[in-house]
């Protein structure tokens, strides 16, 4: 099941790669790319020129007064595998570990290629992000020195992926696994921000969530995941803020300058 859902999951980043005898080929899904990853329209501008003029840290707890950008919802695509991956998940014995089962499951992740070495990674409930937390995370992606415009088109990553599969806690946690590690090795992504705590429970093995500190974890070799709370619960409880900033204040452009002058 999980390699079925590699295999899957690479055919739509349109990574090339060799499928030995014993793996499952997975046919090529007969929607267009952009269809089938889930693209939302470009997200337009927010915040004001006087920003660029705002201590880092005041961008993070900057007002939500600046007319907020419109966000768009990115587009459902069925796939033409859903079938197959369902047969071959029926045929399954029932597995006996003591995991959530597969009806309790319901994930979705919005991700932002915010720069060329950053993903971001928001847990969602039952909203898109709406313009308020749009506005926020520009905010914080400036205060990280990884803003420079408008944010980047928006991708949803869901599960179940077709709405009669059906999969352990053990599968879906390798079908995330798979995906984060194809987008890093594809991307060259250095860091990725893990935006509410089901971003972090669900991307993150339960060595990597032992092994943070500050906030900060190393996975995947070189690659640094930066833990902090929710967007609506920075802007429901102001101190997640400033736990927001202690994670990523290494980072601030201005800490950079303060550096050089000494």
């Amino acid at each position: 099941m999980v390699n079925a859902l590699r295999n899957q999951y690479l055919q739509k980043l349109g990574i090339v790669q060799y499928v030995g005898k014993d793996l499952p080929v997975v046919a090529p899904a007969a929607a267009p790319a952009a269809e089938v990853s889930g693209v939302a329209p470009e997200i337009g501008q927010s915040g004001s020129a006087d920003k660029q003029r705002r201590s880092m840290a005041e961008l993070v707890n900057i007002g939500l007064g600046d007319k907020p950008p419109k966000v768009a919802t990115p587009s459902e695509s069925p796939e033409s595998e859903a079938q197959t991956l369902i047969a071959q998940q029926e045929s399954k014995p029932a597995k006996t570990e003591t995991l959530q089962p597969a009806e309790d499951i319901n994930l979705k992740f919005a991700l932002w290629q915010a720069s060329e070495k950053l993903l971001v990674c928001s847990s969602i409930d039952d909203q898109l992000p709406d313009p308020a937390q749009i506005l926020l995370l520009d905010n914080i992606l400036l205060a990280m020195g990884q803003g420079d415009g408008p944010l980047p088109q928006m991708e949803m990553v869901e599960w179940p992926l077709h709405a009669n599969m059906k999969g352990d806690e053990a599968e879906v946690r390798g079908y995330l696994a798979t995906m984060l590690k194809a987008r890093i090795d594809s991307k060259g992504i250095e860091l990725v921000l893990l935006l509410g705590d089901p971003a972090s429970q669900w991307l993150l093995n339960e060595q990597q969530r032992g092994a943070v500190s500050n906030g900060q974890v190393d996975i995947l070799g070189q690659v640094t995941a930066l833990l902090v709370p929710s967007l609506q619960d920075m802007i429901d409880k102001p101190e997640c803020k400033r736990q927001t900033w202690q994670t990523i204040r290494y980072l601030s452009p201005m800490r950079q300058v303060h550096k050089a002058d000494s």
